[in-house]
């Protein structure tokens, strides 16, 4: 009995000890952002770890180990101030070209408040709060990385969309734009010699506008907020680029069957699905029994969290439902309002449990928005797609899912649009190879050592084994860009030649003049 008792206290031990104290810091105002975040914390949590989360959505019900700061009010008084009510619907967003810059300097300004709020300045400046590391979302802001170093902690970025140039440059460098395009770029691989340009010259564009736009606000920030913190935990913070430099580790939504099979330095490992829960959830038992009895097969169509169906135009919604009504498959259209005259064919639903459709064996397609999570749970559950991009990231993704060939894309226009649609939906239910193609590719994603959760897990309890796992950092992050591209190569090369050319022209001359002419034949 003694020798069990003994045991057991070197197991809790053994387990008290190993437990660490994370901070994830997740506060962007838009649902699917806070899905990553909490897959991020769901994992830890399973795995005995214990974390403080800031987040806009916080979960409905206390959670062991869990303390949660809401920041929802920041980006609730941002878009009140920024935007009107209509600048914010699909209409609108589907009319308008997105600025990177604007998204950009909105992202910084919901970064700014958050560090203001209330309830993170409580946690920043006690003393009392440690934390074995700081797992951050990285979107467009670097200045944030200042949060690591102010519990003295190894800094791990979480990209929230596929690879792209911005987000290799903190642990690296920048991608090569002959073959990675920009994250907001409509370019479809292979480029051809006009897309190459583009993608070059929007990268340099970017870099530009960010250096003198973003950067300067940034390093302000993290001197007028982040140092005063550092004071008073009586810590000394790195200079603004050690900061946002130094990160351990970079964990990146992607994976090679979904999206570009990225050259990666070794401290970046692709992730994508982590958040999908390895059991399904049961559907609600009203939705069961429709997809059930459905004979000819359910089309699940839905715009994601962010974008609402409901702020489509009548003529949109009108002829979107006539065309459903011709189907025989059952639409489950995921619509955030009521709607008068819908078939009988056609269900709307303001909330989807989209993980628990996307498994259902009678699931035949899925029409969507194009978004990172969307994409991925497609091909997590085999699911082929018809996607209909407006914004951001949604052109990259479907531009992937019709190369991969289990999918097609449609163009948001109010004229085309239904022709358009309709003649994907003939194509996706006639042609077999897209279903084939989306189930050979969801067995390359599911074809891992470890799941994607499970190896999350791992690679944030290693870092912290290994002290930030130093050895895993790229040596570029040493080298300016100028070395890089070996500008001062080129420099050096160009001077050489000007001055070789300088002095040899007058001997050059000298001698061409003195070169006796041919003399003219004697009559």
């Amino acid at each position: 009995m003694e020798l069990k008792i003994f045991l057991l206290g070197v197991l809790l031990f053994t387990s008290y000890s190993d437990a660490l104290r994370l901070l994830v810091f997740f506060p962007m105002p838009a649902k699917s952002h806070s899905i990553l975040g909490h897959g991020v914390v769901d994992n830890l949590l399973a795995a005995g770890h214990e974390i403080v989360h800031i987040t806009s959505f916080p979960k409905e019900k206390t959670v062991p180990n869990l303390m949660e700061i809401n920041v929802s009010k920041v980006g609730e008084r941002i878009k009140k101030s920024l935007f009107k009510h209509e600048d914010l619907t699909l209409r609108k967003i589907a009319q308008t070209k997105l600025d990177p810059i604007l998204l950009m300097g909105f992202i910084y300004e919901v970064h700014r408040q958050v560090i203001d709020d209330p309830g993170v300045l409580e946690l920043f400046e006690n003393p009392n709060h440690k934390f074995d590391g700081v797992i951050i979302e990285w979107f467009f802001s670097k200045f944030v990385a200042g949060i690591a170093p102010l519990f003295k902690s190894p800094l791990i970025w979480v990209a929230t969309t596929e690879a792209h140039w911005q987000v290799l440059e903190v642990i690296d460098g920048p991608s090569n734009p002959a073959y990675n395009v920009d994250l907001f770029s409509t370019n479809s691989l292979p480029l051809n010699l006009f897309q190459r340009t583009e993608e070059l010259y929007t990268m340099v564009k970017r870099y530009i506008l960010y250096s003198y736009y973003i950067t300067p606000k940034e390093k302000n920030i993290y001197e007028s907020a982040l140092t005063p913190i550092a004071r008073k935990r009586g810590v000394t913070l790195p200079t603004f680029d050690e900061a946002a430099y130094n990160a351990s580790l970079l964990l990146i939504t992607s994976h090679p069957s979904i999206g570009t099979p990225y050259k990666l330095p070794q401290n970046a490992k692709f992730v994508a699905g982590y958040h999908i829960s390895t059991v399904v959830k049961p559907l609600p038992q009203d939705l069961k029994k429709l997809i059930d009895n459905a004979k000819n097969g359910v089309v699940y169509f839905s715009m994601g969290s962010n974008l609402k169906s409901s702020d489509m135009s009548e003529k949109m919604k009108n002829d979107l439902l006539k065309m459903f009504a011709k189907l025989y498959e059952t639409v489950i259209w995921k619509f955030e309002d009521d709607l008068e005259n819908v078939p009988k064919n056609v269900h709307l639903v303001k909330w989807a449990p989209q993980q628990s459709i996307l498994a259902h064996p009678n699931l035949k397609f899925f029409i969507t928005h194009g978004g990172q999570l969307s994409t991925t749970e497609a091909i997590h559950f085999g699911v082929p797609v018809i996607g209909i991009p407006i914004l951001g990231d949604q052109y990259v993704n479907m531009n992937s899912v019709s190369n991969k060939g289990f999918g097609i894309t449609v163009k948001w226009s109010e004229d085309s649009i239904i022709s358009d649609l309709t003649a994907a939906i003939k194509e996706i239910n006639t042609n077999p190879i897209y279903t084939t193609k989306a189930k050979e590719l969801s067995e390359i994603y599911h074809n891992r050592q470890v799941s994607p959760g499970k190896d999350l897990v791992y690679w944030v309890e290693y870092v912290i084994a290994t002290s930030g796992a130093l050895h895993l950092r790229s040596p570029g992050l040493s080298l300016p860009l100028y070395k890089k591209l070996y500008l001062d190569l080129l420099a050096l090369i160009i001077i050489v030649v000007y001055f070789l050319t300088k002095k040899l022209r007058p001997i050059i001359c000298k001698r061409c003049r003195r070169r006796p002419g041919k003399k003219e034949k004697s009559k």
